[in-house]
Formats: C-alpha cells, sequence, structure tokens
C-alpha cells in the first residue's frame, strides 16, 4: 500500500544509475567473508564466553514456558528480552541445540539478510551502493563484532533486528505502509533486544517530521496528515513492547535482576557516564577521522591548538573519564580503559601520559567531526535524511547515558550500537573514504576484533 505519491521524487534518497559500475558484488563479498569467519569463530570458541551462560540460562524459561507475563516477569537479564526469545525460539524448534549451533543461527540469519540487500542494492544509485559498502565495512570491522556475533550474546540478534529494520524503512521511503510498519517493529524488537537502541523509533519520528515539514509548505497541513498519519502510528504502535516491559517490571531493569548480581543500574543522574561514551566514541574513531583529515588545513591546526591544553590540563589533574569511581571495579571493559589501568599500576606519570595522549585523540577526533557536520549541515541542510538520522541517534545515545545511574559502567563493547550509524557520517564527512589508509585502519580492527574474542574464548 503506498501512502502517497505527489512528493516521491524528494523522499526518495537515491536512483537507479545506468553507467554500469555498481559496488554490489563487493558488498556480498565483505558480508559473506565477514560472516564466515564469525561462523568459523562460533565453531572454535569454549563454552561459556563471557555472558553465554547467563544468557543461554535466561532463554530457557521462553523455551519450555513460552512468553508470558510470568517468564517476562521473572526475567533476570537487564538487556531486553527479544534476543532470549530469539535464542528460545531456537531452542523449541530444535532440542538439544548447543551454544554453536545457537550462535550459528545469528551468523546464518545475518548472511540470509546481507543476501537480501544485496538484491535491492540494484535500485540503488552508484553513490548510494559506495556509502552503505563503506557503512557495512566500518560496521563489520568494530572491534566488538565477532564477540556479539559469534557467541550467544544479546547484541548479535539485536543487529540483526536493527539491520532488518532499517533495510525496510529505507525499503518503504517514508511513503509505503507495510514494509514502514515491519520495519517499525524490527526496530522495535531491536529496541527490546538492547535498551540501547531506545533512540531509535524517537529518531526516526523527527526524521518523518522533518520529511513532512518541508512538504507542508508547497501541500498543506491537511494533505499532509491525511497522507502520513498512519506511519506516526506505526512508531507507537513499535514503541509498545518497550512501554509494556517498563510497566510490567515498574522500570527498565528486571526486579529479579537485582537480587542475582551486584551491579545495579536504574534511571537517575550520572554526570560522567555520557562524557565516558563521548570520549569512548572519539578514540575509537580517532584512527579513521585522522588518516582522513587534512593535516595542513586551518581547521586542522586550529582544532588542535585548542584541544591539546584542554587534554594537557584534563591529564594534569588525573581526571579519568573512562573509569567511573562508583562503579563496580572487577567487570570487564575494553582495551582502552584496560590500557590505562595496566600504566597506573606502573607509576602515576605514566597514567597521566597515557590519558593525555588518549584525551588529545579523542578530542580532536570529536571537534574535527562536529565542525565538519555543522559546516555541512549548514551547507545542505537536512537534504540526506540518512545522515540525519545517524546523528539523531549518536546524540541521543551518548545523551540518555545521563540517566543510567547504578554502579554498573560503561562498557566499552557498548559502543557497537552507535557503530553503524557513527560510520555512516564518517563516510559522508568524509567522501574518499575508501582509500589504502582507511583499508589499512579496517584490517586493524579486524585483527582487533578477533583478539578481544580470543581473549575470552579460543582455546
Amino acid at each position: 500500500m503506498k501512502l502517497s505519491t505527489t512528493y516521491s521524487h524528494s523522499s526518495s534518497i537515491a536512483t537507479i544509475d545506468n553507467s554500469g559500475k555498481s559496488y554490489r558484488q563487493y558488498f556480498l563479498i565483505n558480508c559473506v567473508f565477514y560472516l564466515v569467519v564469525a561462523g568459523v569463530l562460533a565453531v572454535l570458541v569454549q563454552f561459556g564466553v563471557m555472558d553465554e551462560d547467563f544468557h543461554l540460562d535466561s532463554s530457557l524459561p521462553f523455551a519450555h514456558n513460552g512468553v508470558n507475563l510470568t517468564t517476562l516477569y521473572r526475567h533476570v537479564p537487564p538487556t531486553g528480552v527479544a534476543s532470549h526469545i530469539w535464542f528460545a525460539f531456537w531452542l523449541w524448534l530444535i532440542p538439544g541445540i548447543n551454544y554453536i549451533g545457537l550462535r550459528l543461527t545469528t551468523c546464518i540469519a545475518l548472511l540470509l539478510l546481507a543476501l537480501l540487500a544485496y538484491g535491492q542494492l540494484r535500485t540503488y544509485s552508484v553513490e548510494s551502493q559506495r556509502k552503505i559498502l563503506a557503512v557495512s565495512l566500518f560496521t563489520l570491522v568494530c572491534p566488538y563484532f565477532f564477540l556479539s556475533v559469534s557467541t550467544v550474546m544479546t547484541e548479535g540478534p539485536g543487529l540483526f533486528f536493527l539491520f532488518a529494520g532499517l533495510l525496510l524503512v529505507r525499503w518503504s521511503r517514508l511513503q509505503q505502509l507495510l514494509p514502514f510498519f515491519l520495519g517499525c517493529m524490527l526496530l522495535g524488537l531491536a529496541t527490546i533486544a538492547r535498551f540501547y537502541y531506545i533512540p531509535l523509533l524517537p529518531a526516526l519520528f523527527i526524521v518523518l517530521l522533518l520529511t513532512d515539514w518541508e512538504h507542508y509548505a508547497e501541500y498543506g497541513f491537511a494533505h499532509v496528515l491525511a497522507s502520513k498519519w498512519l506511519l506516526y502510528v506505526c512508531i507507537g504502535t513499535a514503541l509498545l513492547p518497550l512501554i509494556g516491559l517498563i510497566v510490567l517490571w515498574g522500570g527498565l531493569t528486571p526486579p529479579l535482576f537485582h537480587q542475582w548480581s551486584k551491579l545495579r543500574s536504574g534511571i537517575s543522574f550520572n554526570g560522567l557516564r555520557p562524557l565516558s561514551a563521548l570520549a569512548l566514541t572519539g578514540v575509537y574513531a580517532a584512527p579513521f577521522v585522522l588518516l582522513n583529515i587534512d593535516w595542513r588545513s586551518k581547521l586542522f591546526l586550529r582544532t588542535l591548538a585548542f584541544v591539546v591544553p584542554v587534554a594537557l590540563l584534563l591529564a594534569a589533574l588525573g581526571i579519568n573519564l573512562f573509569h567511573d569511581a562508583s562503579s563496580v571495579d572487577d567487570v570487564t571493559s575494553g582495551p582502552v580503559e584496560h590500557t590505562l589501568q595496566l600504566i597506573q599500576t606502573k607509576n602515576s606519570l605514566g597514567l597521566s601520559i597515557g590519558l593525555f595522549v588518549v584525551y588529545s585523540l579523542s578530542f580532536l577526533t570529536l571537534a574535527l567531526v562536529i565542525q565538519k557536520l555543522f559546516r555541512l549541515m549548514l551547507a545542505e541542510g537536512f537534504a540526506d535524511k540518512g545522515l540525519v538520522f545517524s546523528v539523531l541517534f549518536v546524540a541521543f545515545f551518548i545523551a540518555s547515558q545521563a540517566f543510567v545511574g547504578g554502579n554498573h559502567p560503561f562498557f566499552e563493547r557498548y559502543l557497537i550500537h552507535p557503530w553503524p550509524f557513527l560510520g555512516y557520517i564518517l563516510v559522508v564527512l568524509f567522501p574518499r573514504f575508501l582509500n589504502p589508509r582507511t583499508y589499512l585502519v579496517l584490517a586493524g580492527y579486524t585483527i582487533l576484533s578477533v583478539l578481544i574474542l580470543i581473549k575470552w574464548g579460543i582455546q
């Protein structure tokens, strides 16, 4: 069902290019390669990597007793329920399935999704195909991709729901009701698979609102409302599972979680957590940005002159934005925090130097990206809805960390949630993103992704 055709010319992101050039095959080759590697790692890692036992045990009640108010209320993990219901479905469908089988279900599902995306890419322009190829590469080399996809972790199914939802929303072009509804529902599933995806639907709401606002002056409010109101209903409907869980649990955290774990998390103000998320985002994005920026430009030199004193001051004062003193200490975060902790055990001067280096890289990267984004949007407005959506999600993701209180630290692996959207931002800001320098960083991050999983699971 197509709601409107009157302004399809402007809501279509890309048109078909007849030049004959295509990036579709490269997209598919890369996806197949990384997902085959993920499948091999899924077979090789030992059982019970990180939280696998916990998530498997939490999936069993849904497999044995179904999805009902009792099993939902007695759920334990604070991540959500959709990923556990995903694993429960396979436990119910294939009795006796083990860790390896459950891991492979995520790999296979993502592979089928890549095949579907490959088919849809034929309707995209060459430029859009190139962007999607670059973003997909950036996503696949996330340092926590293999840890998430090759294990029984909630991030794996969450990524499947996310990409499937985005694919359907893009297919709908914000006009066709059925794919838009299905896309919203999948984004809703992603939200209750990992609560860090809560910004997805609000960001989509704003993008839809901006799209309609652009046509308001030309077509009138009544016409826009009449043709689009069902799309807003779809977004609201997709939020109902999240709202239902909040009502059932009395918050975002299951009541039984606090009886099981020493970790405590809830809705309260935390001023350090968004700063940690922002600084870590800058650190992980730094290699891509700093190798693609012109070091001789006034923008770079002026930003560098501002950033270095700020980083030096914070390091001299011993302010560590990557570690919250109120959080539990004996839990795993990631290579940045571990490296700083290792340096700290040697001497305090080494920690100050380490903080200075990391802050300089992070702040410089963030300042450059924000300035380039501001200039781009000032010049082009909100024409690229994918960019608007990505900026909104990353901004909402970081800002929302201010409301996660308790002693639960911000794990570095949580960056996998904004990672694809960060990739889209960088690809748009750096049109020549695919170059030898970037390929070296992509290769390095791929190796890091394997090493992180090896640390936890390879025998």
